[in-house]
């Protein structure tokens, strides 16, 4: 079912909505009930050398500040608006998996010399950088805008940022390379089906 608001269809079923949703309400919760989970979810080096492995993907899931927080569920809801067909159910939604490793990994390779990581930002641009080149490829020419915003900052924050800022470049780096291999891959699956189909 699609509801037209402010010149938009919008997919409002459960299947579109359901997933996003639910990663909302984890971002929410771990942050204003669950505030002590962040010690034993974030991305420290210490933690991952002690074999805590899982802070791979769930420093993904915690921020630093109600500020921090908010920016990602905005830029979650941002995309959801943009692109959700892109992710049209939750079995779509498991590509999130590798674009956290991505990220986390990219950060903990990064010569920034940071030694800690929180928040849900190199998922954000994987999933911008990913639905952009679903949407070029299906001849949605303004998805080039957004693809060139998105390179763009990123291509700025490694230029003129300075080694010591509390971006975490290599993060979003992460995430955004990851999520273009992986629309390259489905993009080819899509071209291979349809060449077997015809």
């Amino acid at each position: 079912m699609s509801v037209r608001v402010l010149g938009l269809n919008l997919p409002i079923n459960s299947q579109t909505m359901l997933p996003a949703l639910c990663l909302t309400a984890l971002l929410l919760a771990l942050f204003y009930l669950l505030p002590q989970s962040f010690t034993q979810l974030y991305y420290t080096q210490a933690t991952i050398a002690d074999g805590q492995w899982w802070r791979f993907v769930t420093a993904q899931w915690v921020h630093y500040d109600a500020g921090h927080l908010w920016l990602n569920v905005g830029g979650l809801w941002l995309w959801w608006l943009l692109f959700i067909e892109r992710l049209p159910n939750w079995r779509y939604w498991l590509l999130l998996l590798p674009i956290m490793l991505a990220s986390t990994i990219a950060h903990m390779l990064s010569p920034q010399g940071v030694m800690t990581y929180a928040g849900f930002s190199g998922c954000l641009y994987g999933l911008f950088a990913y639905a952009s080149i679903l949407d070029i490829a299906a001849g949605r020419r303004s998805s080039w805008l957004i693809l060139a915003a998105i390179i763009g900052k990123n291509g700025y924050d490694l230029v003129v940022l300075p080694s010591n800022s509390e971006i975490a470049i290599y993060s979003h780096l992460g995430g955004m390379v990851m999520a273009l291999l992986l629309a390259l891959v489905m993009l080819y699956r899509q071209r291979t089906q349809h060449l077997r189909g015809s």
